[in-house]
C-alpha cells in the first residue's frame, strides 16, 4: 500500500495564505493523501539550508513518499522544474540547485526535466471552447501553488500500489 505522503519545505514563511493554497492544491487531487509540513521557514531563497534540511529528513520517510521543494529565487525565470527519484522516494523542485546535496549523498539517484501539459503558461492559455475564468493563467512568481503543487500531488497518487 501506497503511503501517498507529500511533504512541503518552502522559504514561505507562515504569515500568509501560500502554504495554505499549496496544501489546498495538493487535497483537491486526493483528498487521503497525508500532507507533512517539513520547514517553511527557510531563509529566502537559503539554497544551501533547504539542500540540508531536505537532504537530513529524506531517510525519515517511507517508500513512495514525494518531497515538495519550493525555495526558488529564479521564479519566474525560464529554469526548468525536476522530479528525482532518490531511494524510491520522489522529490518535485526547481533546477536551481536545491536537490545537488540529495543527489551527491545517493548518487544512483536519478533525476529527469519535468514537464505537465496544462502546468505551464503557454499550455494553459485558454481557448475559445473554455468558458471563461475556468483556466487561469498561471502565476509567474507562485510556482509553488501552479506546477510544484500539483506535480507533487499527481506523483503521489501515480504511485498507489
Amino acid at each position: 500500500m501506497n503511503s501517498k505522503i507529500v511533504a512541503l519545505l518552502t522559504d514561505f514563511g507562515g504569515k500568509d495564505a501560500y502554504v495554505g493554497v499549496m496544501k489546498a492544491i495538493i487535497l483537491s487531487r486526493d483528498p487521503s493523501i497525508r500532507i507533512v509540513d517539513l520547514t517553511h521557514e527557510i531563509e529566502p531563497q537559503d539554497l544551501l539550508s533547504a539542500s540540508y534540511l531536505l537532504y537530513t529528513a529524506w531517510d525519515y520517510f517511507p517508500s513512495g513518499s514525494v518531497f515538495c521543494a519550493v525555495v526558488d529565487p529564479g521564479v519566474g525565470s525560464e529554469r526548468g522544474t525536476l522530479l528525482a527519484d532518490v531511494q524510491g522516494k520522489y522529490l518535485v523542485a526547481p533546477d536551481n540547485g536545491l536537490i545537488s546535496l540529495l543527489l551527491r549523498m545517493y548518487p544512483d539517484g536519478l533525476a529527469h526535466s519535468l514537464r505537465i501539459a496544462g502546468l505551464t503558461e503557454s499550455a494553459a492559455v485558454p481557448s475559445k471552447s473554455d468558458p471563461p475564468l475556468t483556466r487561469p493563467l498561471p502565476s509567474s512568481t507562485f510556482h509553488g501553488r501552479d506546477l510544484f503543487a500539483p506535480a507533487a500531488a499527481l506523483c503521489a497518487v501515480g504511485h498507489e500500489d
